[in-house]
């Protein structure tokens, strides 16, 4: 009897190791830091300043969220520079896409926001994230595809976002 008791405990010990070993390693906190640092530790252009970095995660409240239980991150900081908007632009153009959360894959675009043409957009007890004024996402390619509108513009500062962001399953969806 005694036998039964010990070897019922040692595997309800190990049950409950594995779960929390697999709970702490899918934990969506440390997954979203993870995605988050990868733009906080990429290089600033030259005469470019940091003034804030900020990372929010949540269940689906990029965009309006969507089905499938996905947690969504989102890593932005904010930047001053006396580069123009064309320098910053070129500064960013060749950047690699970002890894997704939860891997090692590549994918994730760079999304950049100046001053004069962003909106943030607050989802209350979760965060904000970073649109432009028609609510669309731009990455680098997009400012590439346009006329350049602001040429001749001159400003001694150019406050602009850098923001990242992506989703991803979660061990059992459990909120």
């Amino acid at each position: 009897m005694k036998r039964i008791l010990w070897i019922g405990s040692i595997i309800a010990i190990f049950i409950i190791g594995v779960i929390l070993v697999l709970q702490s390693g899918t934990s969506k906190e440390r997954v979203s830091e993870q995605f988050a640092a990868h733009l906080f530790n990429y290089p600033l252009p030259a005469e470019t300043s940091l003034i804030t970095k900020y990372q929010f995660n949540g269940k689906n409240f990029i965009d309006g969220g969507g089905s499938g239980g996905y947690w969504n991150v989102v890593a932005i900081i904010a930047l001053s520079s006396t580069l123009t908007r064309q320098e910053i632009l070129a500064y960013y153009q060749g950047i690699e896409p970002f890894p997704y959360p939860k891997g090692k894959r590549a994918g994730v675009e760079l999304e950049i926001y100046f001053e004069d043409n962003n909106e943030k957009v607050i989802i209350p007890a979760a965060g904000f994230y970073f649109r432009d004024k028609d609510k669309r996402m731009r990455t680098i390619s997009t400012y590439l595809e346009e006329p350049d509108t602001q040429a001749n513009q001159a400003s001694a500062t150019t406050k602009y976002f850098l923001q990242i962001a992506s989703g991803f399953d979660y061990f059992l969806n459990i909120d």
